[in-house]
């Protein structure tokens, strides 16, 4: 009878963070909503992480982020918090 050398019930967390979203232990999606603020007038507006749209400032209607393939890029100057 042989051993196996990898526990199945334990995996690593390094193991766990290379796997596919759905075939982990626990899945989870990895998408988020993020609280950007606009380098320019400082207002705060939440964004989705994979928005599929151009978000536009309300306040001096500056671009916030544009959507890639997936993530949505940040304009530079942009910072965000993960809510």
């Amino acid at each position: 009878m042989r051993v196996l050398a990898v526990d199945l019930l334990n995996p690593s967390p390094a193991a766990e963070a290379r796997k596919y979203k759905l075939k982990t232990l626990v899945p989870a999606p990895r998408s988020f909503f993020m609280d950007v603020k606009c380098p320019g007038c400082f207002t705060i507006t939440t964004v989705f992480s994979h928005a599929q749209t151009v978000v536009i400032c309300q306040g001096c209607t500056t671009v916030l982020c544009q959507p890639t393939g997936g993530k949505a890029r940040l304009t530079e100057g942009c910072s965000f918090r993960r809510k």
